[in-house]
């Protein structure tokens, strides 16, 4: 039977952490807390997991989950704090993808919990869509950008690999996932996008969230230039947009006004991350 450990870093998520770990009671956990201020710790210890306590501002999205490298396994799952599995099968159908030896990360479907608005929903129904893929190098033609995307909200690495290659690139803030399934694919890897692995996450960002969100991805390929000179991201997000306009057009026409801002704001804070 494969060991599977799953990481799960932590700050301040009382409100959703004793409902994740409950689901997760029979798998070897680790949580990374950055040092929460409220009940994280004592949920945590009354699951008797595994946690290990870094100060907050040392937290960094690759760094941080980098710890895993410290432990034994033959698989590592990663789940933000937010994530809750969708039923109890999610880990199986995880693993089930990794019956070929070069499939290195497959990553979970993502379904937006029931107040989530119109705009995360179809992000979601977009980005996670109702068809498994498989991802190499091969896809870049059809895919393009979308061919390295990958997301540690839920995704499983083959812990051999994750070693050999040393895990993420060190100091990331951001983008760890798209950054190491590029390196995978560009060795001859592949990466599974498993739509029968679900979790429920979503978010509510405000239009300052978005910026500051977006202003971050464009350090972040700016800083990883090697991704952007692989494929074409800026058509990809365009595309995004209009579908998004699109769909609004057919349901919620008057929601079209905030789709735009909220696409002008993703554009400006990403092209200014680009040259900051």
């Amino acid at each position: 039977m494969s060991k599977i450990l799953v990481i799960i870093p932590t700050l301040n998520a009382q409100q959703t952490l004793g409902k994740l770990l409950c689901m997760l009671k029979e798998q070897d956990i680790l949580v990374i807390d950055s040092s929460s201020t409220d009940d994280t710790l004592k949920i945590a210890k009354e699951q008797s997991v595994d946690v290990s306590i870094i100060k907050k501002y040392d937290f960094n999205h690759a760094t941080t989950r980098n710890m895993a490298l410290n432990y034994q396994a033959d698989f590592y799952l990663f789940l933000t704090q937010d994530a809750l599995p969708y039923d109890r099968y999610l880990i199986e159908k995880l693993l089930k993808t990794f019956e070929e030896d070069d499939v290195v990360v497959s990553y979970a479907r993502q379904i937006p919990f029931q107040d989530a608005d119109i705009l995360e929903k179809f992000a979601r129904e977009t980005n996670y869509p109702d068809a498994s893929v498989v991802k190499s190098k091969d896809s870049i033609k059809e895919l393009g950008i979308k061919t390295f995307f990958s997301s540690n909200s839920c995704a499983m690495y083959r812990a051999g690999y994750f070693k050999k290659v040393s895990g993420f690139k060190e100091g990331l803030i951001a983008n760890e996932d798209m950054e190491f399934a590029y390196r995978a694919i560009m060795d001859e890897k592949k990466v599974v996008y498993c739509k029968d692995a679900m979790v429920w996450h979503s978010h509510k960002y405000s239009l300052r969230e978005i910026f500051k969100r977006y202003f971050i991805i464009g350090k972040f390929f700016k800083e990883n230039q090697y991704i952007l000179d692989a494929v074409d991201t800026e058509s990809t997000g365009i595309k995004q947009a209009k579908k998004e306009l699109n769909h609004l057009l057919k349901n919620r026409p008057l929601l079209i006004p905030k789709s735009i801002l909220f696409s002008l704001t993703k554009y400006i804070a990403y092209k200014l991350g680009l040259k900051i």
